[in-house]
């Protein structure tokens, strides 16, 4: 039986000069040349490798993917690739080291690395955020949260879509990208202009039956979530400290005098006017950074302390 011959085609290997990006809120437009080799397939080979342009941020969160068909080089077989794709924007506001990868094997399991191009400059993206400090308490059989501000650093003019608090319990720490947890409650607030805040919000909701405070399970976490084309997508987050029931004896860890600091067991003199000299607090996780603190003093004074 006559077989098809062996067909020329090119395959990429590494990037060639540097890539362009150009981001919006939820698409992101590449543009990157690519160095070309030869090389061969046959037509009948079905499970041929496939290849691909991958945008990753600190080396653990997938934001963008452009798989590459075939590829026309020029005399010095440089091909060029790119196009605007959906962009899983990272939540948060600190700067995102980003880097392309050309990567192959198959959609959904790209298994092998060929060139990697990291950028310079981290890149902090433009979106709705939390600001200053925020405490939770439970009151009254509800859960309340007071938050300094909410502010959107986008351009005069561009309208957020619309915005929701979501608490959650999550199996693991966030980090900006996907998660899994338990939903606890929600409030929606509505659309926020450019270059605009909200200060002092209040919002508070009924604390459920299956999040008791005393025996709390996963991570309690804030999220600010923005109403897109694609649906909700989280925007901004905070680690939160699991609420006291009303009526524990526990001191107030952003109010409280250096002498009743000082009477916590393990709390000496000093280390009450450090716990003062540093406030304020956000959470009660920033006590590890007070100087004179340690593992062992940290375990005991956590169930003694509120914000």
């Amino acid at each position: 039986m006559e077989q098809d011959p062996a067909l020329p085609h090119w395959r990429p290997t590494r990037f060639a000069g540097e890539p362009q990006l150009r981001f919006e809120t939820d698409s992101v437009e590449l543009r990157a040349w690519l160095d070309c080799q030869p090389g061969s397939i046959n037509r009948n080979d079905t499970g041929s490798r496939g290849m691909a342009l991958q945008l990753w941020a600190d080396e653990s969160l997938l934001l963008a993917e452009w798989p590459l068909g075939a590829l026309l080089p020029d005399s010095r077989r440089l091909a060029s690739v790119g196009g605007r794709v959906a962009l899983a924007q990272p939540a948060g506001q600190a700067g995102r080291r980003l880097a392309l990868r050309l990567v192959s094997g198959q959609q959904g399991a790209w298994d092998r690395l060929h060139d990697c191009k990291r950028l310079l400059r981290p890149y902090r993206f433009l979106q709705p955020g939390l600001t200053g400090a925020l405490q939770v308490s439970i009151d009254a059989g509800r859960l309340e949260l007071a938050i300094d501000g909410i502010v959107n650093p986008r351009p005069a003019g561009e309208l957020s879509g619309t915005l929701a608090l979501e608490l959650w319990a999550l199996q693991l720490p966030y980090d900006g990208g996907s998660f899994q947890g338990q939903p606890l409650g929600s409030v929606t607030l509505g659309c926020l202009g450019g270059q605009q805040q909200w200060s002092d919000l209040r919002p508070s909701w009924h604390w459920p039956a299956a999040a008791p405070a005393a025996k709390p399970k996963g991570q309690l976490t804030l999220m600010l979530r923005e109403w897109t084309p694609a649906a909700y997508v989280t925007r901004d987050w905070r680690a939160l400290d699991w609420p006291r029931q009303p009526g524990s004896q526990s001191l107030s860890l952003n109010h409280a005098t250096t002498a009743r600091l000082r009477s916590l067991p393990g709390v000496s003199d000093k280390l009450a006017r450090q716990l003062v000299a540093s406030r304020p607090y956000h959470s009660l996780e920033q006590l590890r950074r007070v100087r004179g603190m340690d593992e062992r003093l940290y375990a005991r004074l956590r169930d003694r302390l509120v914000l």
